[in-house]
């Protein structure tokens, strides 16, 4: 990754996604040396979803492209082009320390996985779930003991309640608000280009207001249909959502800017080539004019000669 500097950030809303504005050091391969915006785009979008330490932070995307040298530099033997530029970053950089919200997509008595944003995982480690109020309560019907035992066409089966669901002790109902759970960040973990989230709920109060899909009279269990039970997600993660959609509406309208941008380059580029073709043309015509010219006086002094 190139080198970089931060010059200035904005926090959306005072949620985990930032607007980052920093100066990268690239690195343009010989290949985009008649075309640097196109390569400088395809450096850039190789960021994307991937933990950038620079920014600390994912990437989600990139606007408002920037060059701060009119020429590059090559180096030794390398034939690669460097030179500075400047841009601005959308980026998901969560805080040690903060409430999110995340769906439930497993669980199990080791931990709870959840999907953020439709988009990031993160996991609660069951030592991070305080046992005084929630308790594991294991699926007895896939030991062994129920009829069906395993099904295929089980409601259960494929579903992150196959081997049980974590339930208040002292109502039995299911962990989480409609299949939503509010979560505190515990711990960031940062390797290679992924960014993993660490939650816990020892100081979080969880909201219990979906039944438990476990007991007998559970919809699934009776054979009702999943899709028959609405879901509405809380109200602060519908607002996390429009918030995410209208951000990414920005980021589309800025990349869309940045491709008229560099058409107008390109445009630019090819007047200005017409340009200096048709002077190197006119240049080139009286030189020729004088080079016939000297070719008939000297064939004129030969007949001479001759003669």
């Amino acid at each position: 990754m190139p080198k970089s500097t931060t010059t200035g950030q904005a926090s959306l809303a005072g949620g985990p996604f930032v607007e980052v504005q920093t100066k990268l050091y690239i690195h343009l391969p010989p290949c985009f040396v008649s075309k640097p915006i196109e390569g400088i785009h395809e450096q850039l979008n190789g960021f994307l979803m991937r933990y950038m330490p620079q920014v600390d932070g994912v990437v989600l995307a990139h606007s408002d492209l920037k060059l701060l040298q009119t020429s590059g530099r090559i180096m030794y033997d390398s034939p690669y082009s460097h030179f500075w530029i400047s841009v601005k970053l959308l980026v998901w950089r969560p805080v040690k320390g903060t409430t999110l919200y995340g769906t439930i997509n497993l669980q199990s008595p080791d931990h709870i996985g959840l999907l953020l944003y439709g988009t990031f995982n993160a996991s609660i480690p069951s030592e991070f779930i305080p046992k005084d109020k929630y308790v594991f309560n294991r699926n007895k019907s896939y030991s062994g003991s129920d009829s069906t035992n395993g099904d295929p066409d089980s409601p259960l089966m494929g579903t992150s309640l196959l081997n049980g669901e974590w339930v208040h002790k002292s109502t039995d109902e299911s962990i989480g608000h409609e299949g939503v759970i509010e979560f505190e960040v515990s711990e960031l973990v940062r390797t290679n280009d992924m960014l993993t989230v660490t939650g816990s709920l020892m100081k979080v109060p969880v909201m219990t207001r979906r039944p438990s899909m476990l007991p007998k009279h559970s919809p699934l269990l009776s054979g009702e249909s999943s899709s028959q039970k609405k879901r509405s997600a809380p109200e602060e993660d519908e607002n996390e959502t429009k918030r995410i959609k209208k951000e990414k509406k920005k980021a589309a309208a800025a990349a869309a800017a940045a491709i008229a941008s560099e058409q107008e380059v390109k445009k630019e580029k090819k007047d200005k080539e017409k340009k200096e073709e048709g002077a190197s043309a006119v240049a080139v015509a009286p030189v020729e004019g004088g080079e016939e010219k000297k070719k008939k006086k000297k064939e004129k002094k030969d007949k001479k000669d001759k003669a």
